[in-house]
């Protein structure tokens, strides 16, 4: 059966008399509103960095030499962040709750908004870094990914498969999947070499036979390029999905079997032969309007 439209939504909503509390929950990537450099690792030819963020909790994926075991796709991954934007606790008591808090498990999650800011610092005493470029890549696998694996329907690794390398294999800045087991499991593998170098990583097509992409740009920031060094964009999820669990966390349903889980993957390179780039002061922040009671 096709799925509700909003119309026909709004029509249940005010027959089953739903929505009489609406929350809009504020979460930063930081712990506070502050702006700080997003924390990055290097690129297996140490010439340009990268980052991942998560909307939602980090989902649990395979990992190299894994193919029946799983874990958080930011184990031991400091730079590999998450935003808890699905998490909306219930709290019955409606003279109590609060604006990031819903009254019922039965609600309505009705979209996600991002805002996001790139800041490439000008004053810095290595002029090769005073100018860089990046590529920001802003996707989801095809089927559903959680952070409860018991929800979850597919524990691919964007980290080895998000991108088609030049010769045909799924690829990704930690590795390649080489095969597919007997059993369906991904067969991931730590590479090294020209399929995760910073150049690759910047040109190399989406793996869009598994994943969906929402957006995928290339811009450049510093005092090259006319002092341009800030990058503005805005992201937005409107869902208007009927949800039913008791779990803080909205993705933890039996509602859908839709996937929440997206990934915002940061590269970044000076382009020079030599200079490992420098990462930018990043600020994300979501807002979450839910509808319940």
């Amino acid at each position: 059966m096709a799925p509700f439209n909003k119309r026909q939504i709004g029509y249940i909503k005010a027959i089953a008399d739903v929505g009489g509390h609406t929350t809009y929950a504020h979460k930063f990537l930081n712990a506070d509103y502050s702006l700080a450099k997003l924390t990055a690792t290097d690129t297996h030819d140490s010439k340009g960095k990268y980052a991942f963020v998560s909307i939602g909790d980090a989902p649990k994926v395979y990992t190299s030499g894994s193919t029946d075991t799983t874990h958080a796709i930011n184990d031991s991954r400091n730079w590999f962040h998450s935003i808890n934007a699905y998490t909306i606790p219930v709290n019955t008591d409606e003279t109590a709750v609060n604006g990031s808090q819903r009254v019922t498990p039965e609600c309505y999650l009705e979209s996600v908004h991002a805002r996001l800011r790139l800041i490439q610092q000008l004053d810095v005493t290595d002029d090769a870094k005073s100018h860089q470029e990046y590529r920001m890549v802003v996707f989801r696998h095809k089927e559903r990914q959680c952070s409860d694996e018991r929800y979850a329907e597919n524990f691919s690794n964007p980290l080895y498969d998000m991108f088609l390398g030049c010769d045909n294999y799924k690829c990704g800045p930690l590795g390649i999947r080489t095969k597919t087991s007997i059993n369906g499991n991904n067969d991931y593998v730590g590479q090294a070499n020209q399929r995760n170098d910073i150049q690759s990583l910047m040109c190399n097509m989406i793996n869009k036979e598994d994943y969906v992409v929402m957006k995928d740009v290339r811009f450049y920031l510093g005092k090259e390029y006319g002092g341009k060094h800030i990058y503005e964009d805005t992201l937005h999820w409107d869902h208007a999905d009927p949800i039913a669990t008791e779990a803080n966390d909205l993705t933890h349903n039996e509602s859908n079997n839709k996937n929440y889980t997206w990934y915002i993957a940061f590269f970044c390179t000076t382009n020079g032969p030599d200079v490992v780039a420098d990462f930018p002061y990043v600020r994300i922040d979501t807002t979450t309007h839910v509808t319940s009671g």
